[in-house]
């Protein structure tokens, strides 16, 4: 529906565009007395999505470990203030180092064999240009130096995984505060998301924004995001990303640092820009799109002094531009104007 949608709106602008078309020349763009072309690329293009949230205050956060393990270590007391990463409690689990010791040493003695099979299969090269040994032989040693490469790299997810886990093993401060309430003590079990202490009196907004997967994949901790307040820009910091999605709503949430500006409050709307990167296409101008009448649009190239029609798929329109995807690759030249005057396999002939 949405693509049917830019089609006819994409004929609507055609239609405008061919009525009120006054070409300018400009330094990409080559003229003739009958028609005008430009040079192309395919170059990133990000859309800008306008994001709605409301403020609300980080008075203050029950923090949870999201590890099981039993507690090893308390660096604080109530009422201490922490800053930003300080560690506060430290747990311990039997079983996560272990795994990050058996990944290591998976992971070492394939880099061993992997350097065994890499010397033979060197040898059965030698052997094979005098017949010695089969294509055969040679072809299952490549294939086993290829599976042990394989198993390398899902190892070393694995040893990723176990590491990140091992550093959850730390309960830190996300921001500044004072510790209000503690309520486990060293040597106490707990689970994943059991509330360990209370971090209170912090100065500072947040505000909390529901993505769908493609905008959530656009983020990173810490980045900075521009938002729209009362006519002000401020910046905004990513401080928090859920990496489930909720089960209704399909939406990964998403918490944004908002720093206390003049008239802000809680409660107040903002308007969050965030940037998605659609990938690298061609962005030209709408005049040069070409409707056929039954949603093919299409624009005409000139290769080798040759006119080609190239069938493009429409990914968005962006005020007087399309962003559009095309069969060929690299530098194209698009005719940009006179497009009535050129026809199809035309031959052109040197300016």
């Amino acid at each position: 529906m949405k693509q049917s949608i830019q089609l006819l709106t994409l004929v609507s602008l055609l239609f405008l565009a061919a009525c009120s078309q006054a070409p300018e020349a400009t330094s990409a763009t080559k003229e003739t007395a009958s028609y005008s072309t430009a040079l192309f690329s395919p170059t990133a293009q990000f859309k800008t999505h306008q994001v709605a949230a409301f403020v609300e205050p980080t008075n203050q956060a029950n923090l949870a470990f999201q590890v099981s393990g039993v507690i090893a270590t308390q660096y604080i007391k109530i009422g201490d203030e922490v800053l930003p990463e300080q560690r506060l409690f430290k747990i311990t689990n039997p079983s996560l180092v272990p795994q990050i010791n058996q990944f290591e040493s998976q992971i070492e003695a394939i880099n061993a064999t992997m350097a065994q099979n890499q010397a033979e299969v060197l040898r059965y090269k030698n052997l094979q240009k005098t017949n010695a040994i089969s294509q055969n032989d040679l072809d299952k040693l490549t294939n086993e130096k290829d599976n042990l490469a394989a198993n390398k790299k899902s190892l070393e997810a694995q040893l990723e995984q176990a590491k990140s886990l091992y550093e959850e093993s730390y309960l830190k401060a996300p921001f500044a505060g004072n510790v209000a309430e503690i309520y486990k003590q060293p040597g106490e079990v707990i689970s994943p998301g059991e509330a360990v202490l209370v971090i209170g009196g912090v100065n500072s907004l947040e505000a909390p924004i529901y993505l769908p997967s493609f905008l959530h994949d656009n983020l990173q901790l810490g980045q900075l995001l521009a938002v729209k307040y009362n006519h002000q820009s401020i910046a905004a910091t990513v401080k928090e990303i859920s990496h489930t999605a909720n089960p209704k709503s399909q939406l990964f949430k998403v918490m944004l640092d908002v720093p206390i500006t003049e008239g802000l409050k809680s409660g107040e709307k903002i308007t969050v820009q965030i940037k998605e990167n659609m990938g690298d296409y061609y962005r030209l101008p709408i005049e040069s799109v070409i409707d056929d009448g039954i949603n093919r649009p299409f624009v005409l190239l000139i290769v080798d002094q040759q006119v080609q029609r190239a069938p493009i798929e429409l990914i968005e329109i962006v005020n007087a531009e399309v962003i559009v995807s095309m069969p060929q690759q690299g530098e194209v030249e698009v005719v940009t104007g006179g497009q009535a005057n050129l026809s199809p396999l035309q031959k052109l002939t040197q300016s």
